[in-house]
Formats: C-alpha cells, structure tokens, sequence
C-alpha cells in the first residue's frame, strides 16, 4: 500500500476546532487548534504594536472573520502531513461558494506538493469538507480607509525592492509588511531609511510537532506561502484603515512549472489566484480594501532592469531560499543562475560575482538547472523564476556578448528560438488589476 493510501486510512479525517484572539500589551496574538486525530497542532502569528498598528486601532467585534480564514490557510501546513480525506470545520459555517474556493485553493496551491509526492487525485477526489457549526460571520465593513495608505509587502528580493521605491517616490504613504523579519528584510528597510516602528511587523510561529513528523517520514513539501501572505495583509489593511495592498507579483508568474499541467510553484502569485482572492474578499472580507500586484504588467526581466536604477541595493536584497537562513547567495540553485542572468544583461561579469559572492557562469555543475530554466526538461525549476520564453531571450543576448559568452556555462549552448530582447524589454500585459492611479506611476517609470 502506498504512503498516500496508508495515511489516508489510518487519518481519515483532520479537524479545525477554534481560533484565540489575544490582546496583550505589546502585541495582537493568534492562534489556531488543530487535530488530526492522533497528534495536535497549535500555531500561532502576532502584529508587535508600533507607530503604524496600536492596539486602540482594534475592534475586536469585527476581527473574527480575519482570524478564521487565516487559520484556514494556516491549515494546509498541517493537513498536507496526512492529506486527510476529510476536513472537519468545528467553529463556523462556509457557503458553497467559499467550500469551492479554498476547495480549488488547496488543489491548484498544493500542485507542487502533489508532483513531488507522487500524488495523482482529481479535484472533486482529493478533499471533502464537513461543516459542524452554522456561526457566520458579518463582512467587516470600515467606515473609513485612507486612499492614501498603501501596504507593501517586503521579502529581502528585488521585486518587492522596486515597487517600494516606485511608491515611494509617488504622494502615497507607504507602509511595509514583513513577516518574520530576517536581515535582508531589516537591510532593505535600513538603506530606505524606514525606521522599524513605521512598518507592520508579524512574526509567524510553525507548531513544533509538524517538524517532528516531518523527521518521522510524513508528507512535507510547498505550500502556497503567497496565499498566506494575501490573507495576513489584508487583516493588516483592515487593522489600520489602508485602501490598497501592492504586491510585487509580475506576469512571469503565470506560467506552469510543469509543462502542459496546472502545477504551477507560483500559483499563488499568479493572475488566477489574484483574481479568485480578490473576488472573495469582496464577498467576505471587506468592499473596498485593493489588493493587486503593482507589477503584474511586466516580465521578471523588465523587472530587473528597473531594479538595476537602485544600485544602493545591489549587495543587500537576497533571493535565494537555501541560503536565506544565513543571508547569503548559495550559488548552486536555480534562483541564484536566474537572478545571475537576468542580472547580466544590464551589468558586467564582475558587479554579478560581486553580488553573488562568486563567478557562477564558471560553475558546470549548473548544467541541468540551465537546461531547465532553457525548457529543455519537462519541468521548469521549482522557484519563482521566469519564463522559459524570457531566460531563452536573455542567454541569446549574452551568447552574443564577448564578456559572457566565453564563460563555461555558454560554451556548449547555441541560440533558441525566442523573443527579441529589446521587444521583451518593451512589452506590456494589459491584464492585470492596477487601479488607474497605480498602472500611470508604473508606465511613468517604465517608458
């Protein structure tokens, strides 16, 4: 009996019981109940107070909805161990609708988990929701939000670093988001000369018990973190009467990671699920709270290139995952080969070994990864990168490069069919969710 099926059996259901709400003098806290039967699960997450977010900003007879679809987030961290048939929700009612929704959340966000785990279930097969409770909770509606007010999300990368400075320079008030704050994060804030108090600081804690069956040989694997993202941001955007939430997710993100499949690592950065939480606030969360991804206009690669107008950034922000627990570049996975080649084109082989802390054109172990990244596999890397279209444009432009292409990881390639860079650089999705304001800032800076 495979591992799927023995779970299965043996967890054949996995409760959400409740929720706590926590006002402390330093902080607003959560935390979740969890059971799967045999082991139980209690994470937690707290905003600290500051300038930005206090404690009198709080009505604590509106927050609840927040709170429980967080956990419902939060569940498929500690689902996905067992992948139980069966979701029991103890503490409040879901409509058809929402039942659907987080039904297709799940599905669609856990596609990489479900690949990587030799998992093949279809949608309606997979999952199987109970409701035991028929408490529903009234849409919180602001009387008042500040159209003025805009929350960043910040991640220690460059596209987060683009749309700060962007906004920045605009008449909004800008106000970072972080989670679980790491030095990237605290140097990006630094160099922008945002002090700590003026921005939305939570820190996230993972229940120890699922890092232990984790060790034990239960299902482990990707989730969808910008989902979680999504919904934190914008309980954060109701706490402080903000109107918009600008995310940095560009159109690059919309394409499968698995060739001619819905298994896509961004999914959660995608234009779909972008669309689908939109959608769903509206219904449930709040009228006129904007959540949209300022970039989503353009590729990955034009967003390095306005990245490269901020040089004061070129040795702060990080974007490798391996090496993001000791702030550095690894060197030796596709984030860091993609970010070196959209990198490449706008600054010289050694500003990039400078970046990276070491020459990785030079590296031949990266062979595969650059076949992947080039679709030459059946599978994209699993990292938010972009599209096969875009890295093929770019290792043409650098194959004719005389500074490039006599490093060993283009010696042996040759020129693939692709897009002209200069039409690449100059291109413009027209579908996206950017208020008027926002898509008018963005061209001013593009164009």
């Amino acid at each position: 009996m495979n591992k799927y099926l023995e779970f299965q059996i043996n967890y054949p259901y996995f409760n959400y019981n409740t929720y706590n709400i926590q006002l402390l003098s330093d902080k607003l806290k959560i935390s979740f109940d969890f059971d799967n039967g045999k082991f139980s699960f209690h994470p937690s997450s707290y905003w600290r107070f500051n300038k930005t977010l206090n404690a009198k900003k709080l009505n604590f007879n509106e927050i609840e909805a927040f709170v429980f679809n967080i956990g419902m987030i939060e569940l498929i961290s500690y689902w996905k161990a067992t992948c139980s048939p069966i979701v029991n929700i103890n503490l409040s009612f879901l409509s058809d609708y929402q039942t659907m929704w987080w039904k297709n959340l799940y599905y669609y966000g856990m596609g990489e988990f479900f690949y990587k785990n030799n998992i093949e279930i279809k949608i309606d097969e997979f999952i199987h929701f109970y409701i035991n409770n028929f408490k529903t909770y009234k849409k919180p509606n602001l009387k008042y939000l500040d159209d003025n007010k805009v929350i960043v999300p910040i991640g220690g990368g460059k596209d987060s670093i683009v749309t700060l400075e962007l906004l920045r320079r605009s008449d909004f008030e800008i106000i970072p988001l972080i989670i679980n704050p790491n030095e990237a994060t605290l140097r990006i804030l630094d160099i922008a000369h945002i002090p700590r108090s003026d921005i939305i600081e939570i820190h996230r804690m993972i229940d120890p018990t699922l890092l232990e069956l984790n060790k034990k040989g239960f299902f482990n694997g990707h989730t969808p973190f910008s989902a979680m993202l999504a919904f934190y941001s914008i309980f954060s955007a109701y706490m402080i009467g903000a109107k918009y939430i600008a995310l940095s997710n560009e159109f690059s993100a919309n394409e499968s990671t698995v060739r001619d499949s819905y298994v896509n690592h961004q999914y959660s950065k995608s234009l779909k699920f972008e669309n689908d939480f939109r959608d769903y606030v509206k219904k449930y969360l709040n009228d006129e709270i904007e959540y949209f991804s300022f970039l989503r206009p353009l590729h990955e690669l034009q967003v390095v290139k306005l990245f490269t107008n901020y040089p004061q950034y070129f040795y702060a922000f990080r974007s490798c995952n391996i090496g993001s627990k000791n702030d550095s570049w690894c060197a030796n996975c596709a984030k860091c080969l993609f970010v070196a080649l959209m990198l490449s084109v706008y600054l010289d082989p050694q500003e990039i070994k400078k970046i990276l802390g070491v020459d990785i054109f030079s590296n031949l172990k990266l062979k595969p990864i650059m076949d992947e990244l080039l679709g030459l596999k059946e599978t994209k890397p699993f990292e938010c990168v972009g599209t096969i279209y875009e890295v093929r444009a770019v290792v043409n432009h650098l194959l004719m490069d005389k500074n490039y292409n006599c490093l060993p990881l283009f010696s042996d390639l040759k020129p693939m069919p692709a897009a002209n860079l200069d039409d690449l650089e100059k291109s413009w999705n027209d579908i996206h969710f950017l208020p008027e304001k926002f898509e008018k800032l963005l061209k001013k800076n593009f164009y």
